[in-house]
């Protein structure tokens, strides 16, 4: 078996579509059916059905997949450790974010390290923090960026310091003119959220059910951004952190107000698989990371990379 073809399956797969893979990976349509063709005939089994909605994957074919997904991600970290040996500061460095963090947070960061490492080829996937650990644990990324708490005895964390999540209302809403809200203020409000699986929304949820109150939950977007365009529209109101929405709050698009008096704030860490070896493209990550980002979040700045924290066991 080739390995283009395992990366081809897997991609069909993923997209749950022929043609779809093909623009990603740069292939005809007939050389994407060749590809399968060509290992289904060496296997001798059918891997892929054709149905209404798209390209799925046969029994045998699911089976495929999983080993094909653990061989290509031996092959792209072999790839990448070959790279290393290129003292012109070439390699892949694969880092992993929510959605607010890939737009606010890592742009400044990632700027900085391309400057020291001009070859580096960076690969960024978005996904709240749950997804990144997935794909942080399954190899599929090299770094994550991770709201607390993340207690895996396979990984290492630098704390980041911690941010304040906030309350955003419409100008004109009744809440406007509040010093602060608290859970009971939001429980019969139209609720914004941002990807119901997020560590954001999951901590909202506790706080408001711990008093006793409800989340009414009107709206699900997967974009920060677009939440509050939302908010701002008065179609609701959503709990974001303060730091992603300073320049709607200094236009006056949006009314931020703390929630309860000491207000509602959560930690950040950065972290990577312990059994890595920390290579200089992603040491110099994780420093600028330590340097850079407890600023925005208005934290006291974490400890510096060498003192590296293993996670709970």
């Amino acid at each position: 078996m080739e390995t283009k073809h395992l990366r081809t399956l897997v991609t069909i797969v993923d997209l749950s579509s022929f043609t779809r893979a093909g623009v990603k990976l740069g292939l005809s349509q007939s050389a994407i059916s060749q590809q399968i063709g060509a290992l289904e005939r060496q296997l001798g089994v059918r891997l892929l059905r054709r149905t209404g909605s798209g390209a799925r994957p046969t029994a045998a074919g699911e089976l495929l997949v999983d080993h094909a997904r653990q061989i290509l991600a031996r092959v792209d970290a072999a790839r990448r450790l070959v790279s290393e040996f290129d003292s012109s500061s070439g390699g892949v460095l694969r880092v992993g974010a929510g959605g607010a963090v890939c737009h606010h947070l890592l742009p400044d960061v990632l700027a900085a390290l391309r400057e020291s490492f001009p070859r580096l080829e960076l690969h960024v996937r978005s996904g709240h923090t749950d997804l990144t650990l997935e794909r942080l644990l399954g190899g599929e990324i090299d770094v994550g960026v991770l709201t607390m708490p993340v207690a895996h005895a396979k990984l290492r964390l630098v704390e980041l310091g911690s941010d304040e999540l906030v309350a955003i209302v419409a100008r004109s809403h009744p809440l406007a003119t509040r010093a602060q809200v608290v859970a009971a203020d939001l429980a019969n409000e139209p609720l914004l959220i941002c990807e119901r699986r997020s560590r954001t929304f999951q901590l909202v949820e506790r706080v408001l059910l711990e008093a006793g109150a409800f989340p009414r939950v009107a709206m699900e977007i997967d974009h920060q951004e677009a939440v509050t365009k939302m908010v701002a529209r008065g179609l609701g109101i959503a709990v974001v952190p303060r730091w992603a929405i300073g320049a709607e709050i200094e236009s006056g698009e949006v009314t931020a107000i703390p929630i309860g008096a000491c207000g509602l704030s959560r930690s950040w860490a950065v972290g990577f698989l312990e059994e890595s070896r920390p290579r200089q493209a992603l040491r110099a990550f994780v420093k600028l990371c330590v340097d850079r980002i407890p600023k925005v979040l208005e934290a006291p700045a974490a400890s510096s990379f060498p003192e590296l924290k293993s996670a709970p066991r």
